[in-house]
């Protein structure tokens, strides 16, 4: 037998003031924009999909799907779809984001998800998978801009307040709040000039996918900066910053002492996984950097 479900109320605000209006005079409601969260959790948790009451849908406020850039950064609408935002092409986004975002599922799915839902499914107040998105922006030193209604002395009504966030500081502290609505993203630009991100399936059932996704900044065969990072999609994403400082400012190719060091810190840093994954990784990280030689 199968169990019926009240189909949601739906609200389409036009801006994001409105939106802020709706969620104040409904605190259960859910912003809502690709949906495709909700999609993926039931065939992960084998449960049925729990609609909320009240919906907020996103998909009228034009402002949260349009991308513009700076002398100094990319602003990226949070709802603009991964699809049309790896669209805008590879030599205009910072290094290692087309990558990413064109092996995120399939093409149906990246033309409905959203960056802001990517990201949020990363807030650990969820059971929704970690976006695959926030490794590399927090590589990048993205910020987020939220909005959010706070109640003030002497005001009958809640005033709209908008902080910018680190990433890496939204993914460490408890995530978005109810009512918080993530407005744009913003990635620097001009700090990077080579990428690499690589999604390798899992060997077997029994273990963890691994993820690779480096920065760096080469200039006349020398590197100058650099930032790596392993992760399985859903635990703790690993990072070793101290071989980072140690091989900046190394030439390139890197000396065979250094290449020796690299190849002892990324065992270290993966050291949960098993010896083939290891190995995989070791030779993920260098061939990053032969690219980085060029």
């Amino acid at each position: 037998m199968v169990s019926k479900q009240a189909v949601p109320r739906i609200l389409f605000p036009r801006t994001i003031g409105q939106a802020l209006e709706f969620h104040g005079a409904e605190p259960g409601a859910i912003f809502w924009a690709g949906g495709t969260g909700f999609a993926r959790i039931a065939p992960r948790t084998g449960r049925r999909v729990e609609l909320p009451k009240v919906v907020i849908a996103l998909s009228l406020v034009e402002e949260l799907a349009r991308a513009s850039r700076t002398e100094s950064s990319l602003e990226i609408g949070a709802t603009m779809s991964l699809d049309r935002l790896a669209s805008i092409g590879r030599n205009a986004l910072p290094p290692g984001l087309t990558d990413v975002l064109t092996g995120i599922g399939t093409r149906p799915l990246r033309c409905r998800a959203t960056i802001g839902g990517n990201l949020a499914s990363g807030s650990r107040q969820d059971d929704l998978p970690r976006g695959d998105l926030l490794p590399l922006l927090q590589l990048l030193d993205a910020k987020v801009e939220i909005r959010y209604l706070r109640e003030r002395r002497g005001r009958r009504k809640p005033v709209a307040t908008v902080k910018r966030i680190p990433l890496m500081v939204l993914d460490e502290e408890s995530g978005l709040r109810r009512g918080d609505l993530m407005i744009r993203i913003s990635i620097p630009t001009g700090t990077w000039n080579v990428g690499m991100a690589e999604k390798l399936p899992p060997l077997d059932a029994e273990s963890p996918q691994l993820i690779f996704q480096a920065v760096a900044r080469v200039e006349k065969n020398v590197l100058v900066d650099w930032r790596m990072v392993f992760w399985d999609g859903s635990g703790r994403i690993l990072r070793d910053r101290d071989m980072e400082a140690a091989l900046a400012g190394s030439p390139l190719p890197l000396p065979r002492r250094s290449a020796d060091l690299l190849d002892q810190a990324v065992m270290r840093t993966v050291g949960g996984y098993g010896k083939t994954d290891r190995e995989t990784a070791v030779c993920l990280a260098r061939a990053f950097l032969r690219r980085a030689a060029g």
